[in-house]
């Protein structure tokens, strides 16, 4: 087996992987969310700077090892949108399309003017430039927003089809996404694509800061693509191969910043011109440019204009939730806004395994700062008293993992009547569907000439949406507002259990 057909066997198993950790189901996307993210760079990067785990860590202390050793092979095979523009390419060629693989020049000042902006972002707390660049965010996103759709809906046509032959199972339910969240993922995917089937790896090593910092670091790996000069016949076949663009036929040099070790140039090369094996970097001065200063400057001047914007007035202001809308719910565990909104990247895993269908993609809802961050739509659903799977998929700890008696006693917002658009209130007639699906008994009910006027107890409610999405009105008569820091409810007093008597032996008990 050749390291180019092991690389695509790696490539196409991880891929699989995080399909199914997105489009699972519950169960195998909680398994996976302990397997998978810890080895996913900014994931691993934001649980470490805010909640240090030891499996994140490790996780990213790896993927620095092990790029300081084989270069950039995490981009190759563990990156899933890396994976998803080698299967556009490998589309392309078999549809008789040819991608442009010619040695492009690097463009430097753009690629690390887009990481210091993306670390200055990170410093800052502006989690928007982060997860908008963030490679697992938006395969998380592309996959939400136009996979899962397209799975649920066929596995809801398979049981309709069943239903003639007396097969019955439970539908599941999509998450809903708003217009402008769907439609950002939508011209990213056409972005994605464009570039793939153009430009190969274009995305990878010009726009992705992820990839610009593993190429930094990929200068000084220890094995790397050489070739030797005096054998090569210049006959271009590596350069029109490689995915990256990273390889000058004329003066037989790869740039291993831009390389992304997917191997097709030692295949490519009859004469075995090019090699991959252990060397020593050398280290050479370079002189000081006019467009190595540009590049420095624009770098450091964008990092730092951000990181200064969190002891400025910046972040509170992008931070500032729109105000024509209240702001959101945040998931149960997310501790209060703050803290959700900096930690959060946007992957919407939590939105693929909820249940309900309760979660979905913001848009500018917590300020233009955290963009497309989940939040509960009550509108659409409610969130399970018996679930606490977003905590336990969430890969940052931004929505931390509670177990569920913990959870269950959670209030995230507290349920709030309005007696003027109230039935019971307004036309004086019993109604009732809110206490029948209240799982904590919040909802009580004061009995006034034979008619059930209910009331929120907030000792006990916890603010899960199921009162909400029950309540028969248009618009609703009753609904959650949101608590920015969660609090504690009380348990509801279990009644006290009746003795049961004994069984007698009397003959009125056996009539037969």
């Amino acid at each position: 087996m050749t390291l180019m057909t092991f690389r695509k066997v790696l490539s196409g198993l991880f891929l699989l992987l995080f399909l199914l950790l997105f489009a699972g189901g519950e169960r195998l996307s909680a398994f996976l969310a302990g397997i998978l993210p810890p080895f996913q760079f900014v994931p691993a990067l934001l649980r470490t700077l805010a909640q240090p785990a030891a499996l994140f860590a490790a996780g990213l202390i790896g993927i620095v090892v092990l790029t300081l050793i084989f270069g950039r092979v995490y981009c190759s095979f563990l990156c899933p949108l890396g994976a998803l523009q080698d299967l556009l390419i490998a589309a392309s060629r078999k549809i008789g399309l040819s991608p442009r693989h010619a040695y492009r020049p690097p463009n430097h000042l753009l690629r690390y003017t887009i990481l210091a902006v993306a670390a200055g972002a990170l410093l800052a707390g502006f989690q928007s430039a982060v997860s908008l660049l963030d490679p697992f965010a938006w395969w998380g996103r592309l996959v939400t927003d136009f996979v899962l759709p397209l799975l649920t809906g066929s596995y809801n046509l398979a049981i309709l089809a069943g239903k003639p032959f007396d097969l019955y199972l439970h539908p599941r339910q999509t998450p809903f996404i708003t217009p402008p969240a769907l439609a950002l993922s939508a011209a990213f995917l056409a972005l994605i694509v464009y570039l793939a089937l153009t430009r190969g790896r274009l995305y990878c090593n010009t726009v992705c800061p992820v990839g610009a910092l593993l190429g930094l670091l990929a200068r000084f790996s220890l094995f790397r693509f050489a070739a030797e000069k005096n054998a090569c016949t210049e006959c271009a076949r590596c350069a029109e191969v490689c995915k990256a663009g990273c390889i000058d036929p004329q003066n037989a040099a790869i740039d291993m910043s831009r390389c992304v070790a997917c191997f097709n140039c030692l295949d490519a090369c009859a004469r075995t011109t090019i090699r991959y094996r252990p060397q020593i970097p050398a280290v050479r001065p370079k002189a000081w440019s006019p467009a190595r200063r540009r590049v420095v400057l624009g770098g450091v001047a964008g990092g730092l204009a951000l990181t200064l914007a969190s002891f400025t007035g910046l972040r509170s202001l992008v931070h500032r939730p729109s105000a024509k809308a209240q702001t959101p719910v945040t998931p149960p565990g997310s501790g209060n806004l703050a803290r959700f909104t900096s930690r959060c990247c946007a992957c919407s895993l939590c939105v693929a395994a909820c249940p309900t269908a309760v979660l979905a993609p913001s848009f500018a809802d917590y300020g233009a700062g955290a963009l497309l961050q989940p939040k509960l739509n009550y509108e659409q659903s409610y969130c399970d008293y018996e679930c606490n799977v977003c905590g336990r998929v969430c890969p940052t700890g931004a929505i931390a993992d509670l177990a569920l008696a913990e959870k269950k006693l959670t209030a995230i917002g507290e349920a709030k009547l309005l007696e003027d658009i109230c039935v019971v209130y307004v036309n004086k007639t019993n109604c009732g569907a809110c206490g029948e699906v209240c799982p904590t008994h919040a909802m009580r009910f004061e009995d006034r000439e034979n008619i059930l006027y209910p009331e929120v107890d907030k000792r006990y409610c916890i603010g899960c949406g199921a009162c909400q999405l029950a309540c028969p009105t248009t618009p609703r008569s009753i609904v959650v507002e949101p608590h920015k820091t969660h609090k504690r409810a009380e348990k509801y007093p279990e009644p006290a259990r009746r003795p049961v008597p004994p069984p007698t032996a009397s003959g009125d008990d056996f009539p037969f």
